[in-house]
């Protein structure tokens, strides 16, 4: 990767002209395909629920993609010097863009920690106010209009500054102090994002115990917390590389490194489980039947029906005298053996009903029940045991 600039189209060197190419790759790919991909999964899918903030910081990216990308849809990215009226356009869009994408960054930390309430668990789940989130939304582009209103008045007093020679990639506006303060914001602002971060970890590290004790919960996506964590990581050292490249303006590794927080702004919000699910369920959709995994539903074991009893039922209404107990009993297990068969149930045919309770000739005890308990209260359990040793082992 080449670290010096070369504006002339004569000059320029393969290797320049592949960094040029990454570029835009970054741009368009990540920034102006991927993230709204990403968006209108978002939008469109019912499964899926992000909050507003989620939504806006990708749709900051993408419109960085679009303004970094002017100077290409206009054939202007090598070559002379391009019209200095689109020129001064891109510049004054594409320098408050670090303000931008930082204010998005801090209104969605902002949010994820606003929703930790282990001191009111009444609000733990509570949506945000629609005052909050408004202001969370506006906040970025206010920010952005204000830097480019200035960016706007140093271009127009003197627009011999506003080159492409400055930047290579884009136009850009060649006034040291402005772009510096413009860097330094940025960080100061990823900074407080960060500090922000750092804090919401340590509120839950230490009310973590308490709140399982208490069986709460801490109201925070914990997965969502950990990938805005590590994006604005990403952002925070993009921030700190930027304001070196002001100060070493002939580098091309902020501009890279910038490009790419995109891609990388798709990666950690794409690979969430939800949003992983909705898109393979789509993309089986979309394939040709014969490219489908085809996938046999599984079939429950069939059974066959229960044998009807091979006996005589009047055994079970005939009196004793009429036949032999033995042979009444052993009609009796027949048939209810042939109705449980196929469930795997041991039947136990008993004479008595106090025969419930006795197992090897030992008395059955309730579990917890004292002997002196028992004989207290044999008369009231003593009915209760009968059933439930019935529903158990069905016999009737």
């Amino acid at each position: 990767m080449g670290l010096d600039i070369r504006v002339d189209s004569k000059k320029l060197s393969p290797d320049l002209h592949a960094d040029l190419v990454i570029w835009f790759i970054f741009q368009i790919g990540g920034d102006q395909v991927l993230l709204a991909l990403l968006v209108a999964t978002f939008l469109c899918s019912r499964k899926i629920v992000r909050h507003p903030t989620m939504m806006n910081i990708c749709c900051t990216w993408i419109m960085t993609g679009i303004i970094a990308s002017v100077l290409l849809y206009a054939h202007r990215q090598t070559g002379p010097e391009p019209d200095k009226a689109l020129c001064i356009a891109q510049a004054v869009m594409i320098l408050p863009v670090p303000a931008l994408t930082s204010m998005a960054g801090l209104a969605l930390v902002y949010y994820i920690w606003s929703t930790f309430r282990p001191s009111d668990p009444s609000k733990m789940l509570s949506v945000q106010k629609r005052t909050t989130t408004v202001a969370l939304l506006c906040a970025p582009y206010l920010t952005y209009i204000c830097f480019a209103a200035g960016a706007l008045y140093v271009a127009l007093q003197d627009p011999s500054r506003v080159t492409r020679a400055h930047r290579f990639f884009y136009c850009s506006i060649d006034f040291g102090v402005f772009n510096i303060a413009m860097a330094v914001f940025a960080a100061v602002i990823c900074l407080i994002a960060t500090g922000l971060g750092i804090h919401l970890v340590i509120m839950i590290s230490r009310n973590w115990k308490a709140m399982r004790y208490a069986g709460l919960e801490p109201g925070v996506n914990l997965q969502l917390a950990v990938r805005v964590g590590i994006f604005m990581t990403y952002v925070f050292c993009m921030s700190i590389i930027e304001v070196v490249g002001v100060i070493k303006a002939r580098s091309i590794v902020p501009d890279i490194f910038a490009a790419s927080a995109g891609t990388v702004l798709f990666i950690v919000f794409s690979t969430q489980p939800d949003v992983l699910r909705v898109w393979s369920r789509l993309l089986r959709r979309c394939l040709p039947r014969r490219f489908r995994m085809v996938t046999t539903p599984v079939q429950p074991p069939r059974r066959s029906p229960t044998p009807q009893p091979s006996f005589d039922l009047d055994l079970l209404h005939k009196s004793d005298r009429e036949y032999d107990e033995k042979a009444r009993l052993a009609a009796l297990h027949a048939y209810f053996n042939a109705r449980v068969h196929l469930m795997g149930i041991e039947v136990e045919v008993i004479k008595r009903p106090e025969d419930a309770f006795v197992v090897d000739r030992h008395p059955r005890r309730l579990w917890g029940v004292t002997r002196s308990d028992s004989t207290r209260r044999k008369s009231a359990y003593t009915t209760e045991a009968w059933w439930t040793r019935s529903f158990n082992h069905p016999i009737a």
